[in-house]
């Protein structure tokens, strides 16, 4: 048994996930968001399980990323690279044959100088991060004539929130500024936008947190599965007793009798100091908190309530079915994108 702690990937849970999301928008292709190593799950396995289902539309932030998809997926499906390319990506986008997102009118004016290659835009609705300004939209439609994009998007500021007027915004915003490109694709939603409603799905829809378990809650009916079980070992069980401390500052002092499990992860994995005295793991569905510092290979459990089930080998959860992605994420101050993309090369990826 190895010591190290352990992703499994449910490849046919995010297969589930990618056809439960893409049922809320029967008019649009799905497509799906694997940038970040399909959000720290694996992107050649991940990728693979959605081709295999039938997904023809992906979507990363390098053309590295692209290149490596290419390998695993092959030729039948397109690549988009949301963080567009310049100069020395050229030969990479070519030989791998990805599309890169155009954020800008230098951006654009540059790729268009190398030659005709296909390229998609970014129209900025309302983030005012990344793509090309409402009020540059006429320059766009003049510069691409000879060379016509052959995708548009823009990204949703607040789809995690439901009822704010600015989705509704932009969505017709982005319906108005993209009519100019009648024959591009247009996508507008991300997992919450798809959460939204066929309004939102547009040609191709582009769903990624959701795929893997996470972001906003879904629609009443629609079910999201994890899409990885984290789990780390117990090395050692011990007694504390009243007034004693546990881990670095002393930080956690016990008023009563407890008893300890020290596990093997910590932030050299990737899960979140943040988390120190907040979070919390699982054992057999039994809550374990947090006891003081998470530190750099080791974190310590209060296993008081789930004793029978701590021992020296077993595994706790602390993403899964008994431990949401989110909630967990909630206890580290933080977002589920960041729990599942900081995990490291040290948790070992395991695939259903």
């Amino acid at each position: 048994m190895s010591l190290q702690p352990r992703a499994r990937i449910h490849t046919a849970n995010i297969v589930a996930n990618w056809r439960a999301i893409s049922a809320l928008t029967p008019q649009s292709a799905p497509g799906a968001v694997v940038k970040a190593n399909a959000y720290g799950h694996g992107v050649a396995p991940v990728a693979r399980a959605l081709h295999e289902a039938g997904c023809r539309t992906f979507f990363v932030a390098y053309a590295e990323e692209g290149a490596e998809l290419r390998e695993s997926i092959g030729g039948r499906a397109d690549i988009l690279v949301f963080n567009g390319a310049d100069g020395a990506d050229r030969a990479v986008v070519r030989e791998a044959g990805l599309i890169p997102v155009m954020n800008s009118i230098p951006a654009l004016r540059e790729w268009l100088s190398g030659g005709e290659q296909p390229y998609a835009v970014h129209i900025d609705t309302g983030m005012n991060r990344l793509g090309i300004r409402p009020q540059d939209v006429p320059e766009l439609a003049a510069l691409s004539q000879a060379c016509k994009p052959v995708h548009i998007m823009s990204h949703l500021v607040d789809s995690d929130m439901a009822g704010h007027p600015l989705n509704t915004r932009q969505c017709y915003s982005f319906r108005d500024l993209s009519s100019l490109f009648t024959m591009a694709r247009k996508s507008l939603a991300n997992t919450g936008g798809c959460y939204l409603g066929q309004m939102y799905g547009f040609d191709v829809t582009r769903p990624g947190i959701g795929l893997y378990g996470g972001g906003p809650v879904p629609p009443q009916g629609v079910s999201i599965l994890p899409g990885m079980t984290l789990e780390a070992v117990i090395l050692t069980v011990q007694q504390a007793a009243p007034g004693e401390s546990v881990g670095y500052g002393a930080e956690w002092t016990f008023d009563s009798p407890r008893i300890l499990a020290t596990v093997a992860l910590g932030y050299g994995d990737g899960f979140p100091r943040s988390a120190s005295s907040r979070g919390y793991a699982s054992l057999g569905g039994v809550r374990c908190p947090i006891a003081g510092r998470v530190s750099m290979d080791l974190m310590t459990i209060d296993v008081t309530s789930a004793q029978g089930l701590a021992k020296p080998g077993a595994f706790a959860q602390f993403i899964g079915p008994e431990v949401p992605l989110e909630d967990q994420a909630k206890h580290a101050g933080t977002v589920g994108y960041e729990l599942v993309t900081g995990l490291g090369h040290r948790v070992r990826r395991i695939y259903d």
